[in-house]
Parts: structure tokens; C-alpha cells; sequence
């Protein structure tokens, strides 16, 4: 057991090293601008290793993030007043503003939106202002709703946070009633 053990922890941390290079790339290039194999020199691992792990840069990037979304939108799903869970996302943005504009600056805004989409359903357990609307009216609702909000963020990020975190709090809120 001890050599799965160990097999688990070197993959594990072949997926941080490739994850903190494309980071670290993503700095100064593109997603779109990078290659594997830059990535993997990066990290100092081997094509192989990348393949074994990840098929694409756009699937590193959204497992790294994967977790981040996955955290506040379990804390989220387990509160009960809909004003607290607006306060939690909003938190959780203006903690993850740095990371957001890399992200932006990077041409990934639309891999982030993939997996904040994944998650955002959980948001909206509970609220619904149209209750006759089921299935895929709510599924539209849902994804209306989602990316109003997701666009005020990046918006906000983009425009280098003129307005303060109220304001833009009390914006989203508005979106909900």
C-alpha cells in the first residue's frame, strides 16, 4: 500500500508543479499563446507526465480552479438566507481579484466562467421567483442569471474596481428580488 501511497503523492504533485507553471506562464502569455511543452519545462516534468494527468492547458487551468469554486459553493449551499449567500460570493470575489484579472489578462475568462457555471446552480437552490417555471425554463433562468452576475464581477475586476464592494454587492442583490 505504502508504493500506491507514494505513486498518489508524486501525482499529486505533478499536478501542482504543471498547475503553478501554467500560473506562472500565464503572467506574461495567453492560454491560447502556450505551448505543452513550455508548460512542462516549466514545471519540470515530461510530456508524458502532462498527457498521464491532463489532456489539455485549459483542463489544467480549470482543475486548479476547480477546487476554489467548489469551496465557496459549498459553504453557499449550506446557508439558508439567500443575503448571506450573496455575501459569501461577494467575499469570495474580492478575495480572488488578483487571481480573476490574471485570469482575465490571460484570454481565460471563459474557462473560469465554465466552472463557476458548474457550480452556480447550487446558488440558486431555494430561489425561485417563478415557481411554475421547471425544468428547462428554470435550467434557462439559471444560466440567464448566472452570467449577469459572473459579468458584473469581471466587469468590475476589468474596470479596476471603481465602484466599491457595496455598491456592486447591492447590485447583485437587485438582480434578486
Amino acid at each position: 500500500m505504502a508504493a500506491t501511497e507514494h505513486a498518489q503523492a508524486i501525482r499529486k504533485d505533478t499536478k501542482e508543479w504543471i498547475a503553478l507553471a501554467l500560473l506562472e506562464l500565464l503572467k506574461t502569455k495567453k492560454i491560447a499563446k502556450l505551448t505543452v511543452s513550455e508548460v512542462v519545462k516549466k514545471a519540470g516534468v515530461s510530456l508524458m507526465a502532462f498527457y498521464r494527468n491532463y489532456e489539455s492547458l485549459d483542463q489544467v487551468f480549470m482543475a486548479h480552479y476547480e477546487p476554489k469554486f467548489a469551496d465557496i459553493f459549498n459553504k453557499i449551499a449550506n446557508q439558508i438566507s439567500h443575503e448571506q449567500k450573496i455575501a459569501d460570493l461577494t467575499h469570495f470575489f474580492h478575495a480572488m481579484t488578483s487571481e480573476i484579472r490574471l485570469a482575465i489578462e490571460a484570454g481565460c475568462t471563459d474557462l473560469l466562467y465554465q466552472v463557476f457555471k458548474s457550480h452556480i446552480a447550487r446558488f440558486y437552490d431555494g430561489l425561485n421567483p417563478f415557481p411554475d417555471w421547471t425544468g428547462a425554463k428554470r435550467n434557462y433562468w439559471i444560466h440567464y442569471m448566472s452570467a449577469g452576475v459572473f459579468e458584473v464581477w469581471i466587469t468590475w475586476i476589468k474596470n479596476g474596481q471603481q465602484e466599491t464592494l457595496e455598491e456592486i454587492s447591492n447590485l447583485i442583490r437587485l438582480f434578486h428580488r
